[in-house]
């Protein structure tokens, strides 16, 4: 149905989420900007991550008034009571300020492993065996949880000059996750514009910043 059509690109972009540094272009495919192609494999994009805001947002308005249940297939049903369960256990860090490197770590595994066990499922000899009945009222939970990893890692790519960073270098090591900055770019600040993460003051304080 179209509600699992919308919700498939939503679970597969946070199935690549870096807390606090954006989603992992790890597909061996640069993003819509050619001018990323060095990033491929290592880079992590912010401005990605904005826009996923702008699309979360879409949904939760959309179903805003929905209630009982849905029909997903059975393989995309457990792909996001996967992601949703990662998400539970990440969302009391988000409320210490920034994430650890072992966290962020911790995080990008649980989310790309449940995103792994999905596409194992669908390569299967018999992939999507039925529908079940979903509740919407997890899926309602479900997005507020993802808007808050969102907007946790949003905010923690503001620079201290109030601009915020477009894309970042994910740092791998033993049971760590870290995140090396990139130099100003634009598409950031227009991304960061329009997420609708941003209230009215830092908005205009963001434009401003612009013309210097």
């Amino acid at each position: 149905n179209l509600l699992e059509k919308l919700l498939v690109p939503l679970l597969a972009k946070l199935g690549n989420l870096v807390l606090d540094g954006g989603i992992w272009l790890s597909t061996q495919r640069p993003e819509w900007n050619d001018a990323n192609n060095a990033l491929v494999g290592h880079g992590i994009s912010v401005v990605t991550l904005c826009y996923m805001r702008r699309y979360l947002r879409f949904l939760q308005e959309l179903l805003a008034a929905e209630q009982g249940t849905v029909e997903l297939s059975a393989e995309v049903a457990t792909w996001l009571s996967d992601i949703a369960s990662a998400l539970a256990d990440i969302r009391p860090w988000l409320d210490r300020g920034p994430v650890s490197a072992s966290q962020r770590w911790q995080a990008l595994e649980k989310l790309g492993v449940a995103a792994s066990r999905y596409r194992q499922s669908v390569y299967a000899d018999t992939p999507f065996t039925g529908k079940v009945a979903y509740p919407l009222a997890q899926i309602h939970e479900f997005l507020g949880a993802a808007l808050a990893a969102i907007d946790h890692s949003i905010r923690s790519n503001r620079r201290e000059d109030g601009m915020y960073h477009a894309y970042n270098l994910l740092d791998l090591g033993a049971g760590e996750a870290r995140v090396d900055r990139l130099y100003l770019m634009l598409e950031g600040q227009v991304a960061a514009l329009s997420s609708g993460a941003l209230g009215p003051a830092e908005t205009a304080a963001l434009v401003e910043s612009l013309f210097s």
